[in-house]
């Protein structure tokens, strides 16, 4: 549903003055800490919400302005700054949503803006990717093999993130829903990061690491890269599924 309200009235010079126009915003937060948490949303002086939870949309109607608001979302018990920028709201309806991945005072959340999942060509999903794994490099790239029939992998890669940063989100990547992926962690040098092996196109499980899909339905997935420890100081790297919508 899209609201958008205006009204007019005459002044004493029978002159039109418009009222303000106003918009109904969607916010969601989500978050990985597991405590109760309690979010102030406000946008500009506006509160939107006094009391956001991590589980549910919260809704109102803003008045829209010419010019970008500032919108701020704050935890309440400990009164950290979850997010602060600027936005500017639609004539339309506006869902927001924030995923505090991180839940470390100095980390970024990942920011969605409006409804991206209406935007992805059908039988297609978008991948990104996130990490603070103390094992993997400050930066690196991901290499993206598409795998046919469990057999070969297709070369060259499908896809590269490029310049991949720690504690920072990748890009949405396409995907095509009905293809089985694989990966290679290298430095922006082009060497494969520590214990890793290359991906042979005719043998690819003998090297990278494969996809851990959240699911088939939703549009959009974000997966977190970990490492472990499997003996001798010799690590194995594998994502795994953080959030989906």
């Amino acid at each position: 549903m899209t609201v958008v309200i205006s009204f007019f009235s005459c002044s004493k010079e029978g002159t039109l003055e418009v009222v303000p126009e106003f918009t109904k915003v969607v916010f969601e937060v989500r978050s990985l800490k597991q405590a109760p948490v309690l979010y102030d949303i406000k946008v500009g002086d506006f509160t939107v919400e006094d009391s956001a939870t991590t589980i549910g949309r919260f809704t109102n109607v803003i008045e829209r302005s010419a010019v970008a608001q500032r919108l701020k979302i704050t935890e309440i018990n400990s009164k950290t700054i979850l997010l602060d920028t600027m936005i500017v709201i639609p004539g339309s309806e506006a869902l927001y949503t924030i995923y505090q991945i991180d839940t470390t005072e100095a980390a970024k959340p990942l920011f969605i803006v409006g409804n991206q999942e209406n935007e992805v060509p059908v039988d297609t999903f978008m991948q990104a990717f996130y990490t603070n794994d103390p094992v993997m490099p400050e930066t690196f790239d991901i290499l993206v093999y598409k795998i046919v029939d469990f057999t070969y992998a297709e070369v060259p890669p499908l896809y590269t993130y490029k310049d991949v940063k720690k504690g920072q989100f990748t890009e949405f990547a396409p995907l095509a829903i009905n293809g089985f992926y694989m990966f290679e962690f290298r430095t922006p040098e082009g060497e494969m990061i520590k214990d890793m092996m290359p991906i042979d196109p005719q043998n690819p499980f003998s090297g990278g690491t494969g996809e851990s899909r959240c699911d088939y339905i939703n549009n959009h997935q974000i997966s977190k890269i970990s490492s472990t420890d499997i003996g001798g100081g010799v690590y194995f790297y594998y994502p795994e599924c953080m959030f989906q919508y």
